[in-house]
């Protein structure tokens, strides 16, 4: 059967040492009905060999099936070969095998019940013996038959509790009786029984306790399965969700100045010019949320390369320099001061310069819209031994700590930052994150709520190789 399902190695190469076992037990079984001969059971000797001789015809024939269905399998019909098993196991191992197991346990117990009975019997001529003797010598016929229930009484007794104990479902029960006679040698055989019937209860127990094993396992692998796709499919829903309320706006303002514009009779050469670059505008600012879109999508694909990346040995001092001079001139609106601490040194990176400004952008941008006015934005820039750390910290409203762990998720915005400004896709931060991955560095943030936040970005400094 295992060849049949599994095809292995493994299980073909057990079939031999299955056959020559099953051929081993028969001869065992043989050789046990003689000795039952030899020790006095000639009676049962017919009974035993015969049901020997019933179990060793059924294996032969089992034998032929079998190679029929392994011949069916070696010609590639699987599927009539797992029929064939299928019909043989339910016919003849369900309808013939089955019965000469129950056949045997019944003999069993009847040689049992027969035994009891003898012994009842037994015991019941002991007693008339005792009363005739009582009549002949009362005296010794007294004295004669104490003796005889003596020696009589205990082992029927312990055998009757035996049987007793057997036959209720105690399988675990053993006859104590250290004797050389029949009494000894038919509670060695009702142990021996008790002790068989009670190893095939063990093994159903196991098998049932590692089937039920196996379902819970498979069903809290099932459940843990439906929970990550139900996840996923959400996911998928809230991003086609976003990204259709990002689009329509844009989408919405192109559609509606080119339909003013062509609805208008007489044109001024101005506004039309006013009208197609608010149109142009729109366009670079669906075309950048799109590019944005496809970046994110491409760095979560695990091994797709970063061909937006285009890579140059840079100067990582000079461009915060400039890009600091940038945060000043934005600061100016909201009376915020920008400082800049840096050793002036060039600190040389491997990168995108464009991308990097574009991180370096977007959290000067945030720093900028979320402090408060009058505040101060501190930038630092230092080396270490391997990396370059780059901080911009503000005195804005700062992050909520429930959701600090979220501000690098797609498309999420804290209730404040929602509250303070109406504006923004969510997706600046999870840029500058796989911008930065994608250049071999991380960003981390830290905040306090009411007091500001600090973001703190680290590169990998270019060897000298390099």
């Amino acid at each position: 059967m295992d060849s049949l399902v599994t095809n292995t190695e493994a299980a073909q190469a057990g079939v031999a040492p299955s056959r020559q076992r099953l051929g081993q037990a028969i001869e065992e079984l043989r050789d046990a009905a003689v000795k039952e001969a030899d020790a006095g059971e000639w009676q049962a000797r017919p009974v035993s060999l015969e049901r020997v001789a019933r179990l060793t015809a059924f294996l032969e024939a089992s034998e032929y099936r079998f190679d029929e269905v392994e011949r069916l399998r070696q010609q590639g019909q699987r599927g009539r070969a797992a029929q064939t098993l299928s019909a043989f196991s339910e016919q003849e191992i369900d309808g013939t095998f089955q019965p000469l197991v129950d056949a045997a346990i019944g003999t069993e117990r009847d040689n049992a019940r027969a035994a009891r009975e003898r012994l009842e019997t037994l015991m019941e001529r002991s007693r008339w013996i005792a009363v005739a003797a009582s009549a002949i010598a009362a005296l010794f016929a007294i004295t004669s038959g104490m003796l005889l229930l003596r020696g009589f009484r205990n082992p029927v007794e312990a055998l009757m509790q035996g049987t007793d104990a057997i036959a209720s479902g105690n399988l675990a029960h053993r006859i104590e009786l250290p004797r050389q006679d029949e009494f000894g040698y038919l509670a060695t055989h009702f142990n021996h029984m008790a002790g068989e019937l009670e190893r095939q209860q063990a093994r159903l127990k196991e098998g049932k306790a590692a089937l039920e094993q196996r379902v819970a396992e498979r069903t809290v692998e099932l459940h843990r399965l439906n929970g990550e796709l139900l996840r996923m499919d959400t996911a998928r829903r809230e991003f086609l969700a976003d990204i259709s309320h990002e689009l329509r706006t844009p989408i919405t303002v192109i559609r509606g100045e080119a339909e003013v514009t062509l609805r208008t009779d007489e044109w001024d050469a101005e506004e039309c010019r006013e009208t197609l670059e608010r149109i142009a505008e729109m366009s670079l600012q669906l075309g950048t949320y799109v590019d944005d879109l496809l970046f994110l999508a491409r760095t979560e694909i695990p091994g797709t390369p970063h061909r937006e990346i285009e890579w140059q040995r840079l100067d990582l001092a000079g461009l915060v320099a400039c890009v600091v001079e940038d945060f000043q001139v934005m600061a100016q609106e909201g009376s915020i001061s920008v400082t800049l601490d840096a050793s002036g040194a060039p600190i040389w990176v491997n990168g995108d310069k464009q991308r990097l400004r574009q991180v370096l952008f977007i959290l000067g941008d945030n720093a900028c819209r979320y402090s408060n006015p009058g505040g101060h934005i501190a930038v630092t820039l230092h080396t270490g031994e391997n990396s370059a750390t780059f901080n911009i910290a503000d005195q804005g409203i700062g992050i909520p700590a429930e959701d600090l762990g979220l501000v690098f998720d797609r498309h999420f915005r804290s209730a404040n930052a929602r509250r303070s400004r109406h504006d923004g896709a969510g997706l600046g931060l999870p840029m500058a994150r796989a911008i930065l991955q994608a250049h071999g560095g991380q960003i981390v943030a830290a905040s306090i709520e009411g007091a500001g936040s600090t973001f703190t970005a680290t590169l990998p400094l270019a060897s000298t190789e390099q």
